[in-house]
């Protein structure tokens, strides 16, 4: 691996695609704000809703290393917290939502009978800007905490606007054992604060953001279920990260067999958590059959998981239903393909394969998140009478693209701007 001391320039390939992206997803937006703004505005929701998530998750993944020991991460560790630096972009586009949410909250409009001074605007505005807030505050003293002692050799090299960065964020050096041992201490410490803070914070996001669009809806499973997709969503990026870089100049022979191993074993039993905890979810509503809690499940599963008894007589009319496939097709790219496929060692420590699944499970998060918003929004009724949805239309793209380029460009500056983060190869 090369040294990682050493602060390179932003590749050209890569910040000319991913600034293009994020440009076509800035003009489809505005385009999308004067033509359809409901519209525009529910898929920024549920992108934000993805992207937000996994970044916090993938910092969680790296407390959890910090917090257990981990004496395999090796490069791994840093991957993580690259993929994570995105959290600041996610408190500055959480306005973005504000800013449109007469066009997604029944709340903004009247008050909920029960609920009205928990929707109460200015509780919800400054609740969540508490929440994001403090994660943005956490998740940058994480990073500063696990960067500075990368940083003494990088400074002595460093050029231009870098070599002023890097003499701020080593201030006070104590030199690079201490900092070493400082770093340690005082890394798990907040390590354990952020896991926390996100499993408490984003909870409060799932139910202000996500159940709030079907106000009536009540399930304390929710809130978790929802972190917790955030949580593998940001081991799969990591894992299909990794192994995309693999042959890299930087990481070449650090992506051993072993970790791969380790990588797969990791998302197979987590997506096995996941699904116990849409199971537990699921058959809670299913036996209390209160309509308050089994519409949510009817309008994205259909009508044949609330039947009594099954039974074939009619199953391919009923999957036919609005969301219904859709909704299948996802929980096979989060469950049943992780699962049986990475059942065996072999398969966790295949390149092709494992990355192949967590691909695949980072398109079945962006479909879960569709589908935990716009069946909402546009009830199946509402499909069944006319209105046009479509996960793959010139917005839902468009929008998503720009999410895309934004995440990544963010990945790649921290990369190349910090160098115990993982760089990137030369365009």
């Amino acid at each position: 691996m090369s040294d990682l001391a050493a602060p390179r320039s932003l590749p050209r390939t890569g910040r000319w695609v991913l600034g293009a992206f994020v440009a076509i997803g800035v003009v489809t937006f505005f385009a999308g704000l004067g033509l359809e703004a409901d519209r525009t505005y529910r898929v920024f929701l549920y992108n934000w809703l993805l992207w937000a998530a996994l970044a916090q998750g993938a910092l969680c993944f790296a407390c959890a290393m910090r917090l257990t020991n981990a004496t395999w991460q090796g490069p791994i560790l840093r991957i993580t917290e690259s993929i994570g630096s995105f959290f600041p972009l996610t408190f500055l586009l959480y306005f973005v939502i504000w800013i449109g949410r007469h066009h997604l909250f029944e709340w903004s409009h009247h008050p909920i009978e029960g609920k009205e001074w928990w929707y109460e605007e200015g509780f919800v505005f400054w609740r969540d800007f508490g929440v994001l807030g403090w994660m943005t505050l956490v998740s940058g003293l994480y990073v500063y905490i696990s960067i500075r002692p990368t940083l003494a050799r990088a400074r002595e090299r460093a050029s231009d606007w870098r070599a002023g960065l890097y003499a701020r964020w080593t201030a006070g050096w104590r030199g690079e054992e201490a900092e070493r041992d400082l770093a340690l201490r005082r890394g798990r410490k907040i390590a354990a604060v952020l896991v926390l803070s996100y499993a408490l914070g984003y909870s409060v996001l799932a139910v202000d953001l996500i159940m709030s669009l079907v106000p009536h809806w009540v399930s304390t499973m929710f809130p978790g279920y929802y972190a917790w997709g955030g949580f593998l969503s940001g081991v799969a990026l990591v894992t299909l990260v990794a192994i995309t870089m693999r042959d890299g100049p930087d990481l070449r022979g650090e992506i051993t067999e072993s970790r791969r191993h380790d990588l797969g074993k990791l998302v197979f039993a987590f997506s096995i958590f996941w699904m116990y905890l849409f199971w537990s979810q699921y058959l809670v509503i299913w036996y209390g059959n209160i309509p308050e809690e089994t519409s949510f499940v009817a309008a994205r599963l259909g009508s044949q998981f609330l039947h009594h008894t099954w039974y074939m007589e009619g199953f391919w009319a009923r999957l036919a239903e609005p969301y219904a496939m859709l909704t299948m097709f996802t929980w096979i790219l989060l469950w049943v393909l992780p699962f049986w496929v990475l059942l065996g060692a072999r398969p966790k420590k295949s390149p092709a394969i494992l990355g192949t699944i967590c691909a695949g499970s980072m398109f079945g998060f962006w479909l879960e998140r569709y589908i935990l918003v716009t069946p909402s929004l546009i009830t199946p009724d509402d499909v069944l009478a006319g209105a046009e949805v479509t996960p793959f239309g010139w917005i839902e793209l468009g929008v998503a693209l720009g999410f895309v380029g934004l995440f990544f460009l963010s990945f790649l500056v921290f990369a190349r701007v910090f160098p115990g983060a993982i760089p990137t190869q030369e365009g």
